[in-house]
């Protein structure tokens, strides 16, 4: 009896369908990418519980008809191939023929189209059968409406992200797509609360829409041909450093795609600019059609080269181009030839005042080396205006080549008759004012030494002495380990002298590991680290993705010592910030934290999802590699580090600190 056996029919698509639809996200893509080959100028997407109860995608394109809607859930049905040819001449976003029908094999799918003769009807497909089928009267589009996705597939079900996770990867999709297509309508809901809204506009609107308008003012355009590989759109100055991962979208002819070539390509081209430069890049690559192939993954979102070479190389040349365009139009340009000429200077600006500058007075020239025609005696006439010492600028710097010589006629200034009493004058004044500044402490001008904190509230405002009170004998806190003398290198490492040789601690590791834990502690037991409250708020403007984030992280936000609130539109106000948080990094650490915990989303289990909160807050508050410590503070890092649950690691599992032994030491300096 044979072993090999044909499939069933259902049994294929399944398969096929775990191919092509991986998470409720992949639904999403797919039903958007048939919208925009629809025609449709504006597409709403609705989902509930992650898009594992609801997926509506509704569209305004062509729509189907009564034959067309029999056929668009059958596998490998199509309207954009009718030949293999038109594989490499694609100018869809779909071809496959397998989306619809896939998603049709692991869920209840609900098409509802009309087309602009009228025609129109609704058709109701459960795991691949069809169930029902009418004719309706409806506007013209089509609505995709997917309901209980993989109830057929409990284990792909299992295996899916948290509710957050999940509207965190479709709102990703959206926000590519959008981005792609700046002159379609936008609406995105998760449930009945609007979480994106993309209006039709430029390019630039759209991003700013999508990442937020401060990203989008600083965008530099990129527009660069290359051996027939153009590549346009905006990419960021070298000077930012909020940027993330998920704020890099590439793009081949309007389709959102993957390339880790091209990603590496990126981050060739702001190498040269620090490792703290986070770039945020929106690049549309275009080609001729045989030099790409967009046939390679079934979810179409990977693309092959047949040249990847040239494409990493147009794309870093494309960057620097942009950046040194840039310097060239930001430069300042200053020309020095009116003032070699004697010349007041003339402004290049509009609209400059119509006021007479005075020449200045020119320094004398050797009759050898006279530039411009003047005369040594003609320039020895010439003499400052004022009553202080005047120094020749040209004795020192080599303007143009011109070297002065000596000349009889360009003698010292203190020489002259009247420089005495002007040197005189300048002393004097100089004793005057060292003595106003060095006068009695007590003047009628001085503040009292007792002033009042103005960061506190008033019913808890306190005097603070500005000058140390030498009287109070100083109270020393004991320690559970006295640590030896400590010294830092390069600003990053600590190290020590102990009994067995050279210690050396990795300050942000070791940092992260007692933040971790103190974190840890106020998660678990419901209490809240201290924190300072901002005398004036800072403001900061989050992404959609991030404003998505803090709905679900508010609250162990402000166990950590972070209060931020909601002030209008896509801008949130900073409130306070955990006690230890330099101000300069509020803003960063905010974003950080929102990013990492994006990254470790875990919030089925409390636990793991704690400790990824943990995680993500020691990480961003940490002491960084580069940050200058007081004696007093690498003490305490060190005396907490000894005392935490595993001092030898962080928390991501690096180690804090290592041990240069003396028998290692004197290997090191034996012949």
């Amino acid at each position: 009896m044979a072993e090999i056996h044909l499939l069933s029919d259902e049994i294929i698509n399944k398969i096929a369908a775990g191919e092509v639809i991986e998470r409720p996200a992949s639904a999403v893509k797919e039903l958007i990418e048939n919208a925009i080959d629809a025609g449709a100028t504006r597409i709403q997407v609705q989902i509930e519980q992650g898009g594992k109860k609801k997926i509506q995608v509704t569209d305004n394109g062509k729509g189907m008809g009564a034959e067309d809607l029999e056929l668009c859930f059958l596998r490998h049905t199509t309207s954009k191939l009718t030949n293999a040819d038109d594989l490499f001449h694609l100018q869809t976003n779909g071809f496959r023929g397998e989306a619809v029908a896939s998603i049709a094999a692991v869920s209840k799918l609900t098409i509802t189209s009309a087309t602009e003769d009228g025609e129109s009807g609704r058709i109701v497909v459960k795991g691949g059968d069809v169930v029902e089928k009418e004719d309706i009267q409806a506007s013209r589009g089509t609505t995709f409406l997917v309901e209980d996705l993989f109830f057929n597939t409990p284990v792909r079900r299992t295996f899916l992200g948290s509710e957050t996770s999940e509207c965190s990867r479709i709102l990703d999709i959206v926000l590519k797509t959008a981005i792609s297509h700046p002159e379609i309508r936008f609406d995105y809901k998760v449930g009945d609360r609007t979480v994106f809204t993309g209006v039709p506009g430029e390019l630039r609107s759209r991003i700013a829409e999508a990442i937020g308008s401060k990203v989008a003012k600083s965008l530099l355009p990129v527009d660069y041909t290359e051996a027939g590989v153009h590549v346009s759109g905006f990419i960021s100055p070298t000077t930012e450093t909020n940027g993330k991962r998920n704020h890099q979208f590439l793009f081949m002819r309007n389709r959102p795609i993957e390339n880790k070539m091209v990603s590496k390509a990126v981050s060739q081209a702001y190498e040269p600019y620090g490792a703290q430069c986070k770039p945020v890049t929106v690049l549309f690559l275009d080609m001729p059609d045989m030099e790409f192939d967009i046939n390679v993954h079934p979810a179409k979102r990977e693309v092959r080269f047949a040249n990847g070479n040239l494409v990493f190389l147009v794309v870093t040349h494309a960057i620097r181009d942009t950046f040194t365009k840039d310097l060239e139009a930001n430069s300042p340009f200053i020309d020095l030839s009116d003032e070699f000429m004697g010349k007041p200077a003339q402004s290049s600006f509009a609209g400059q005042s119509s006021f007479t500058q005075q020449p200045t007075a020119q320094p004398a020239f050797a009759a050898s080396q006279q530039p411009f025609g003047h005369s040594a005696e003609q320039a020895a006439q010439v003499l400052p205006q004022n009553d202080l010492p005047w120094e020749n600028p040209f004795t020192k710097t080599n303007y143009a080549g011109i070297t002065p010589a000596p000349s009889p006629t360009n003698a010292s200034f203190a020489d002259k008759p009247y420089a005495a009493q002007s040197q005189q004058a300048f002393k004097q004044q100089a004793q005057a004012v060292k003595a106003n500044t060095l006068s009695d402490k007590k003047s009628k001008y001085d503040v009292s030494d007792d002033v009042q904190d103005l960061f506190s509230l008033p019913e808890y405002g306190k005097i603070i002495s500005l000058e140390q009170d030498l009287t109070k004998p100083e109270q020393h806190r004991e320690m559970p380990w006295t640590p030896p003398a400590f010294f830092q290198i390069a600003n990053t490492y600590i190290a020590a002298e102990d009994s067995n040789g050279l210690l050396i601690i990795d300050q942000h590791a070791a940092h992260t590991r007692v933040l971790f834990e103190q974190a840890m502690e106020s998660l678990q037991n419901n209490i809240a680290q201290d924190s300072q409250e901002l005398l004036f708020p800072e403001l900061i403007d989050l992404s959609k993705q991030e404003k998505e984030i803090f709905r679900n992280v508010d609250e162990q936000l402000r166990k950590l010592g972070f209060f931020v609130e909601p002030f209008g539109g896509d801008t949130y106000q900073i409130r306070s910030i955990p006690s230890a948080l330099p101000l300069s990094r509020a803003a960063k650490a905010v974003h950080d934290f929102l990013s990492d915990v994006d990254e470790n989303d875990t919030k089925s289990d409390m636990v793991k999802f704690q400790e990824a909160v943990a995680k993500s807050w020691a990480k961003t508050n940490a002491y960084q590699a580069g940050d200058k410590l007081k004696p007093e503070e690498i003490t305490a890092l060190v005396s907490q580090l000894m005392i935490t649950q595993d001092p030898l690691k962080s928390p991501f599992g690096s180690p804090t600190l290592m041990r240069l032994t003396l028998d290692e030491l004197s290997k090191k300096f034996r012949h």
